[in-house]
C-alpha cells in the first residue's frame, strides 16, 4: 500500500459531474479521507470565487489553487496567500491582440470577472462558473492593476490555432494554457499549477512521494509532473493519461472517488 498524505485535484472533468456539481459519493469519499488524515486540496483554472462553493462543500481547511496557479487562496478568509499576476501593460497587449482577431475575452479581479463583448460565451461562462460577470466598456481601458488571468473563448479549432499563434508571439513573456477545448487561458509566465503546488508543498510540508495529483487536461500536466503519484481520469487528454501512474474511471462519474476508495480504504491513517 502506498503512503498517501495529500490529494491535490483539479475540478472540472476530474471531480465534478457534467452538471458542474460534486456528487454525494465524491463528497463522502473526500470527507472520509480527510477524517483519516489526508489533506485534500483543490486546484483549478477557475477563479477563487467560483471555487469557493466546492471548497466549502468538501470542507477542506487547506489553501486552494485558483486561476491555473496564479493564486493560492486561504480556505477560511479568502485571502490570497501567494500570487503571480499578469502586469497591466502585458495584459493590455494581449487584449489588443485578441481584439484584433475578434476573439471574446474576459479578465479576473478578486471575486469578479469582466467582459466587454456580450455574447453567448459570456452567458455560458456565467452558468458554468456560478458567478455573474460584469460588463465594462473596454477591457484594455478598464484594467488598471495586474490580473490573475485572461480567458479567451472560441470554437475548439480556432482556439487550437490561437494557442499556437499566441505561444509564438508571446514566447517567454506569458503562459498560454487550456483546460477545455474552447478555452485559451493566459497567465503570467510563473503561474502554473505545478509552480503553485511547489509553493504549497513548501508551506504544508508535502512531498511528491506521498501526494496524489489528479487532473484531466493540459493545464494539469505541470502538477502531475511534480507528483510521483500522478493520476488521470479515463476522459483525460491522451497526453495526461500518458504521464499517469494510475488512470481512474470517468471524472464526471465518480472515477476519482472509486480510485481513492481503493488506495485509501477505511481504517487507513497517515
Amino acid at each position: 500500500m502506498h503512503v498517501i498524505h495529500a490529494l491535490i485535484s483539479d475540478l472540472d472533468d476530474t471531480l465534478l459531474t457534467a452538471e458542474h456539481t460534486l456528487s454525494p459519493r465524491t463528497v463522502r469519499t473526500l470527507q472520509r479521507i480527510q477524517r483519516q488524515g489526508v489533506k485534500v486540496i483543490l486546484a483549478s483554472g477557475r477563479a477563487a470565487a467560483s471555487m469557493r462553493p466546492y471548497v466549502e462543500t468538501v470542507g477542506t481547511p487547506w489553501p486552494y489553487i485558483a486561476c491555473n496557479g496564479a493564486q493560492i487562496v486561504d480556505a477560511h478568509s479568502g485571502e490570497v496567500l501567494a500570487s503571480s499576476e499578469l502586469p497591466v501593460a502585458l495584459a493590455r497587449e494581449m487584449l489588443a491582440w485578441l481584439k484584433a482577431r475578434d476573439v471574446y475575452a474576459q479578465l479576473y479581479e478578486e471575486d469578479d470577472w469582466c467582459y466587454d463583448k456580450p455574447c453567448r460565451y459570456a452567458d455560458d461562462y456565467c452558468r458554468s462558473s456560478g458567478v455573474m460577470g460584469r460588463r465594462v466598456d473596454d477591457l484594455a481601458a478598464y484594467i488598471q492593476r495586474p490580473t490573475a488571468k485572461l480567458l479567451a473563448v472560441d470554437e475548439p479549432e480556432r482556439i487550437r490555432a490561437l494557442i499556437a499563434e499566441a505561444s509564438d508571439a508571446f514566447r517567454g513573456r506569458l503562459s498560454v494554457a487550456t483546460s477545455k477545448p474552447y478555452f485559451m487561458e493566459v497567465t503570467s509566465l510563473e503561474a502554473t499549477k505545478g509552480n503553485a503546488v511547489k509553493k504549497l508543498a513548501a508551506m504544508l510540508g508535502l512531498t511528491p512521494e506521498t501526494t496524489i495529483c489528479a487532473g484531466d487536461s493540459l493545464n494539469d500536466l505541470s502538477m502531475l509532473s511534480w507528483s510521483q503519484l500522478p493520476v488521470s481520469v479515463s476522459n483525460a487528454r491522451d497526453a495526461v493519461k500518458a504521464v499517469a501512474w494510475r488512470v481512474a474511471g470517468n471524472g464526471q462519474q465518480d472515477g476519482i472517488a472509486e480510485l481513492l476508495d481503493e488506495l485509501i480504504p477505511e481504517g487507513y491513517t497517515c
